[in-house]
């Protein structure tokens, strides 16, 4: 049986608004006399092609949604694990022979921060706007800390709240295993986040750090903070819920200059409003 990505509404939303974005990317940067190219990251990049489970169709993903526009990216990094979708992946360079497309097989944390990033230094006059779609909490803390050093890539980011509740759905700070607590702390940079997402409180058992219940947008915005660090201008996250409302992830735009958080700031804003 042919595998295939299968994905929700809230997907194709997600989807929706990196094309919004990315067109007006193209559309800024080309009109900049010093810009010497820009180019795109997908750092989860899937097949290209998954399948909506609402509307059981075909639809473009990230790495066509980026390919498709015009003008064009002057390079392509897809970035993958799965061998399966590494062959999907292959085929874009048939169908799109007129673009600039690598294709990198293993882990994304390692792959930007040894090959991709170091490609794109300040002095290249090359822009980027990376895509960084995690399935859970892959993406490390240093990744996003080389990328901003670099002073070169915008970030559209999602950050998964299904995978933090997922992962620290213990009660107590005292029950997470070591495991979780070295996954966490790659993720968020620091321990800090333990201070997030617990607190004391006198129990029958004496004092012990209890789970703090915060909603997905409160868990976007802590996790914007740690952001604006590292990008100087950060967009208020964008929750996404399943279809019984469950927040599963926020979108953030993370960058350098102004004039892209703007743009994120304004299309997510018209999301937003139109509920």
């Amino acid at each position: 049986m042919e595998r295939e990505d299968t994905i929700g509404r809230w997907s194709v939303d997600k989807l929706d608004l990196l094309k919004k974005y990315l067109k007006a990317y193209l559309q800024v940067l080309k009109n900049e006399p010093w810009c010497r190219g820009y180019e795109y990251i997908d750092g989860f990049a899937g097949t290209g092609k998954p399948k909506s489970r609402d509307e059981q169709r075909y639809i473009d993903g990230s790495p066509r949604v980026a390919l498709e526009l015009t003008p064009p990216f002057i390079k392509y990094h897809f970035i993958e694990s799965s061998n399966w979708r590494l062959e999907e992946l292959e085929r874009l360079k048939t169908e799109f022979q007129g673009r600039e497309i690598e294709v990198y097989p293993g882990d994304c944390n390692e792959i930007l921060r040894r090959r991709i990033v170091p490609s794109l230094p300040y002095d290249s006059f090359k822009r980027a706007i990376a895509f960084l779609d995690p399935f859970g909490m892959q993406l490390e803390w240093e990744t996003l800390q080389r990328i901003a050093d670099a002073r070169t890539i915008e970030v559209f980011l999602n950050f998964s709240v299904m995978a933090i509740n997922r992962n620290v759905r213990r009660r107590h700070k005292e029950d997470i295993s070591a495991t979780v607590k070295e996954r966490m702390n790659r993720f968020w940079g620091t321990e800090d986040w333990v201070a997030e997402l617990y607190e004391e409180k006198t129990t029958l058992f004496g004092p012990q750090a209890v789970r703090i219940q915060r909603t997905g947008k409160d868990l976007g915005q802590r996790f914007r903070k740690r952001l604006e660090e590292l990008f100087p201008h950060c967009t208020v996250p964008v929750l996404m819920t399943n279809s019984k409302n469950a927040p599963l992830y926020c979108l953030i735009f993370g960058g350098h200059n102004p004039t892209g958080a703007r743009i994120a700031n304004d299309i997510f804003g018209r999301f937003l409003r139109m509920g």
